[in-house]
This record gives structure tokens, C-alpha cells and sequence, in this order.
């Protein structure tokens, strides 16, 4: 039984080691990434409309969910 609950333990620290991988840069274009530019963009939109200005040009849509 001893080898199936180390077995257990290691995949469970080593879920943890990539999960923890995935979290060091959340900033970045890899897929899995936030998608800064299009947050941004939003905020800006936003603002813009409640203050009565201009609405800035669309943008480009997304290219295999990465941000142009």
C-alpha cells in the first residue's frame, strides 16, 4: 500500500509545482495568459463612454486567443 500513497502524494506535489508554474507570470501571450491588452482596452472604452468622448476604434480580434 505504501507505494500507491507516495505515488498519490507525488502527483499531488507535482500538480502543485506546475499549477504554481501557471501562477509565477500570469502576464505574457501564451494562451493560457491574461489578456491584458483587451482588459485595457475595455477599461478605456468604459471610461470614455462616461465621460461623453469619442469611443476609440475597434480592435482586432483575437488570433488562436492571443491578443493582436
Amino acid at each position: 500500500m505504501t507505494p500507491v500513497i507516495v505515488a498519490f502524494i507525488a502527483y499531488t506535489f507535482l500538480a502543485l509545482e506546475s499549477l504554481a508554474v501557471e501562477l509565477e507570470e500570469p502576464f505574457g501571450t501564451s494562451p493560457n495568459d491574461l489578456a491584458l491588452d483587451a482588459i485595457s482596452h475595455m477599461i478605456e472604452s468604459t471610461l470614455r463612454e462616461m465621460l461623453g468622448e469619442t469611443l476609440p476604434p475597434p480592435r482586432d480580434r483575437a488570433v488562436d486567443y492571443i491578443e493582436t
